[in-house]
C-alpha cells in the first residue's frame, strides 16, 4: 500500500521514522510493552500522541472511560492528530487524521524462519461507538522488502455504526483508501464492549509466498471473533519480501482510544550464561553454564545444556535431555526456563532451571532445583548472562 507512504507530509510518518533504529539484517529481538513504566518505542505522527495512563483512568465520559487495563496497573490513550492530510477519491476529499506509531524495536530486512506475529490489545468501547457514528481507526502492521524498504501493509480498518464497530482487513488505510464495512473484505460486527486483541500472523518460507492471518480475539473469553488471511503471488519471501516494519494507526478519528500489551515476537529466542552465582542464603557461591534455544512455530525445536558445581553441597549436574525450553519477556526483564533430566554425580535426576536477565539494571539472575533435594538461586557475580 504504497500511497499511504506517497500522500504523507516530509513532517509526517517518513520524516519519524528517519530518526528511528538502523534497519537490522535479522529481527532485532522481541519487542513487548505494557505500558507499565513507559511508553518506549511508540511515536507521534502527525503530532498525534501516546500517554500511559493508569487502569480505571477517567475522562469524563469520554471514550472507554475508567476501564481497567487489560493486564497490569497500566495502558496507553491515543490523542488526536489536530490537523488533518486532505485524501482525495472518486467521492471527493477526505481527511486523514494520522496516528501513533511503533517500531517494534527495529526494523528488519529478514524475514524470520518460522514467521513472526505482531499484537496490540485495543479497546472497544460499543456505547460511545453507537452514539458517534462513523469515527474510523486502521491499524497496519508492515512488512519491508530484503533491503529494508516498505514493501506492503496489512491493515485492520474499524468504524463505528449504530450496533458499535464493524471491521474487515486488507491492504489499504484511511477515508480515500479503505471501507471498514466493504462486503468484499468480509466485514464482523463487534457489539460487545471490552479489550480485544488484534493479531498480524506472518507466515511462509524462504522462497515461497507470504500470508498474513488477521484475527481478533476477545481476550475475557479467548474468543475469535473475527479472522482473514491476504496473500500476494508477488510478495516471494527473501526476494521480494523481508522482515517486520512499523506498527501504525494509519488513522485515528476516536480520542482516547485504549491500547494495551504491544508485542512482536522474536520468533527465535536464545539464552546463553556462564559465571560464578552467589547463593541468595549467602551460603557460599556457585558455578553455573547454561544454553538454551527455541523457535515460535516450530514444535520441537527447543534446546539446550546446562552444568551446575556447587563445592559446599558437593552437587556435581550436568544436563543429558532437554524437554523444554520457554522464554518469557516483559518490559524489563527475559527469562529462560529449561526442563529436563541429569545426573548429579551420576545419579539420574530430573531439573527445572530459570536465568532472568534484567538488561543489566541489577545482575543476571540464575536458580536450580534437582529432583534430588537440591536447590539454588542467586545473582552473577563474575562472568556473563544473556536472554533475548
Amino acid at each position: 500500500m504504497k500511497r499511504l507512504i506517497t500522500i504523507l507530509p516530509a513532517i509526517g510518518l517518513l520524516a519519524s521514522l528517519a530518526a528511528s533504529p538502523a534497519q537490522a539484517s535479522a529481527p532485532p529481538g522481541p519487542y513487548f510493552n505494557g505500558f507499565e513504566k513507559n511508553t518506549n518505542g511508540w511515536f507521534g505522527d502527525n503530532a498525534s500522541t501516546i500517554t500511559r495512563e493508569p487502569s480505571g483512568y477517567t475522562n469524563g465520559g469520554g471514550y472507554a472511560d475508567g476501564i481497567a487495563s487489560a493486564t497490569g496497573n497500566y495502558h496507553a490513550r491515543l490523542g488526536l492528530a489536530p490537523t488533518a492530510i486532505i485524501c482525495q477519491s472518486g467521492s471527493g476529499p477526505h481527511p486523514i487524521y494520522r496516528g501513533p506509531f511503533t517500531n517494534w524495536g527495529g526494523y528488519s530486512s529478514t524475514f524470520p524462519t518460522g514467521g513472526y506475529r505482531t499484537d496490540l490489545d485495543i479497546y472497544l468501547d460499543v456505547p460511545w461507538a453507537q452514539s458517534h457514528f462513523d469515527r474510523r481507526f486502521d491499524w497496519s502492521s508492515a512488512i519491508n522488502d530484503p533491503s529494508g524498504n516498505f514493501r506492503r501493509d496489512f491493515v485492520f480498518n474499524a468504524g463505528t455504526n449504530p450496533l458499535g464497530f464493524v471491521i474487515s482487513a486488507g491492504n489499504n488505510g484511511d477515508r480515500c483508501g479503505a471501507d471498514p464495512a466493504d462486503p468484499g473484505h468480509q466485514p464482523i460486527e463487534i457489539v460487545n464492549s471490552g479489550w480485544y486483541t488484534f493479531q498480524h500472523a506472518f507466515n511462509g518460507t524462504q522462497g515461497g509466498p507470504l500470508s498474513v492471518t488477521f484475527t481478533i480475539t476477545q481476550k475475557s473469553t479467548g474468543t475469535v471473533v473475527g479472522t482473514w488471511t491476504r496473500s500476494d503471488p508477488t510478495d516471494i519471501i527473501g526476494s521480494t519480501v523481508g522482515g517486520n516494519r512499523y506498527g501504525w494507526f494509519v488513522q485515528n478519528e476516536i480520542q482516547d482510544l485504549a491500547i494495551d500489551n504491544a508485542l512482536r515476537t522474536g520468533v527465535c529466542h536464545e539464552g546463553d550464561g556462564e559465571g560464578d552465582f552467589e547463593r541468595n542464603d549467602h551460603n557460599g557461591q556457585t558455578h553455573g553454564h547454561f544454553h538454551g534455544k527455541s523457535c515460535e512455530n516450530q514444535p520441537g525445536s527447543g534446546e539446550g545444556d546446562v552444568e551446575h558445581s556447587d563445592a559446599n553441597t558437593g552437587t556435581n549436574f550436568q544436563s543429558t535431555s532437554i524437554t523444554a525450553a520457554n522464554f518469557s519477556f516483559d518490559e524489563d526483564t527475559q527469562t529462560l526456563t529449561l526442563i529436563g533430566s541429569g545426573t548429579d554425580n551420576g545419579l539420574p535426576v530430573e531439573f527445572t532451571m530459570v536465568a532472568v536477565d534484567s538488561n543489566g539494571v541489577v545482575p543476571g539472575a540464575y536458580s536450580l532445583v534437582l529432583s534430588d533435594g537440591y536447590a539454588s538461586a542467586g545473582s552473577l557475580l563474575t562472568g556473563s548472562l544473556s536472554v533475548q
